[in-house]
């Protein structure tokens, strides 16, 4: 077999391949052989049909089956030998048809991840949230931590609804031109910001506990958040089926015992204080890491094989879908993912593998890596989150092939928190930018990697 490589951009290569009669002849045999096993024809035994009377009938599928294994073969044998980093499998673009006695020929255009030059990647400049928990946001989650403590208990000593009673009804009516019917029910009496409806607070307070096919009037206001009742009027059957009241814990420091997180009110205003800045210096961190990433592609404009690209538009869409609650389609896993908005994705799209790139290579180049100690400490926290045996779960992803992932999303991370260390770090109020998305590294082999055919697994 001759191989000739040429240059054709960065990121692609033409491949003109020249495979002699003999080899192509002993494809053709051994495609014949085996087809004439299966095949019977009217008048001939099974697998006693002649060869000629096999090429008559199936000698084009033939050629066409023989050219395509000639095709990878030969691919994956240039990709070796000429270290290609293809990306894809080959794009033929001329093919001569197979005729007896003479050499086949052909030739493709093969992608490939290309060398990546990483120009700068330091000094990088990205804004940084400064942390500001306020009092306001301590006594909001110091509210909420009593909601959660606060028991429903069996109304005694009156016989109507009151402010701060949970309410269990049915419910039956219009909204306008739609109908209600919800058999079961709940309202917050106390509640004004999840209220269902403007009114129905007001309207259920101080009726009988025992009411019975109540009708209630409602106009709900012109600006109300919800276009689809907004200005319609409500008419309403409701029936009261159970009503609770509120126990609500006092502030003290019996309260703060009994959350176990400290000792005396002051404390677990204190304790609630540390849990709301070790979340938001977690979402602070991420941001910076968003941002020194968009800084990185931006400086790092590299080319990028489109059928990376177009891998990266399906896993971004499969990833939307997920995020609107679409359920995945096994058949069909980009179903209404049309040409114009594979258009529109596409940009987003080659700057999520770009991105993956530049961070391989930064890695590579400063020698970053992910340590025994610490992929088994991802693996306990893990576990320890799923509440599932560390040697369980490691077991489980050994066998999924999952680890590579892990651990490849774990460099890719590292290295993230390297370029933030050694970026230009403004202190802002407030972001004035909103950073990339840091998305999950598929794995080798998976759908979305960036490598390809000449990874250092099967093919």
């Amino acid at each position: 077999m001759q191989v000739r490589i040429e240059d054709v951009s960065p990121v692609e290569k033409k491949m003109f391949v020249e495979i002699p009669w003999e080899t192509v002849s002993a494809k053709l045999g051994e495609a014949y052989k085996d087809l004439g096993k299966g095949v019977a024809l009217k008048g001939f035994r099974k697998g006693k049909v002649p060869r000629p009377v096999l090429e008559q009938v199936y000698g084009q599928r033939v050629n066409a089956e023989v050219a395509y294994q000639l095709v990878r073969e030969s691919f994956f044998r240039a990709s070796e030998e000429h270290s290609l980093a293809a990306v894809a499998e080959p794009r033929v673009e001329e093919a001569a048809p197979i005729k007896k006695g003479q050499p086949f020929t052909f030739s493709a255009i093969i992608e490939i991840r290309g060398d990546v030059k990483v120009g700068e990647f330091k000094n990088l400049p990205i804004e940084r949230r400064k942390l500001n928990v306020t009092d306001a946001q301590v006594e909001e989650a110091l509210a909420q931590l009593r909601r959660e403590h606060t028991e429903l208990k069996p109304i005694e000593g009156r016989d109507v609804t009151a402010a701060g009673d949970i309410v269990g009804l049915s419910v039956t009516g219009t909204i306008g031109e739609h109908q209600i019917n919800q058999p079961q029910f709940a309202v917050d009496l106390d509640d004004g910001d999840r209220e269902p409806l403007p009114g129905l607070r007001e309207a259920l307070t101080g009726v009988p506990l025992d009411t019975k096919d109540k009708q209630l009037e409602i106009d709900v206001p012109a600006d109300h958040k919800d276009e689809s009742i907004r200005g319609r009027k409500a008419n309403l059957t409701v029936t009261i089926l159970e009503a609770r009241a509120k126990d609500v814990p006092a502030l003290d420091d019996e309260f703060a015992k009994d959350t176990g997180k400290a000792e005396t009110l002051d404390g677990l205003r204190a304790a609630l204080r540390k849990d709301l800045e070790d979340k938001e210096r977690e979402v602070i961190d991420r941001e910076a890491r968003e941002a020194v990433l968009r800084e990185l592609i931006k400086a790092n404009q590299i080319p990028v094989a489109s059928s990376l690209t177009e891998r990266a538009v399906e896993m971004q869409y499969q990833r939307l879908r997920q995020m609107l609650g679409m359920k995945p389609d096994r058949n069909n896993p980009t179903a209404g993912l049309t040409e114009d908005l594979r258009e529109k994705m596409r940009p987003a799209g080659a700057d999520e593998v770009r991105g993956q790139l530049l961070l391989e290579a930064i890695a590579d180049k400063e020698n970053i890596a992910v340590t025994d100690d610490e992929l088994t400490k991802h693996i306990e926290a893990t576990a320890k989150a799923r509440n599932t045996p560390v040697a369980k779960l490691r077991a489980e992803w050994q066998r999924d092939g999952r680890l590579d992932n892990v651990t490849y999303s774990l460099r890719q991370d590292k290295v993230l928190r390297y370029l933030v260390e050694n970026a230009a770090v403004t202190e802002v109020e407030k972001l004035t930018q909103q950073g990339t998305p840091v998305p999950e590294a598929p794995a080798h082999g998976q759908e979305g990697h960036v490598h390809g055919p000449d990874c250092d697994h099967d093919h």
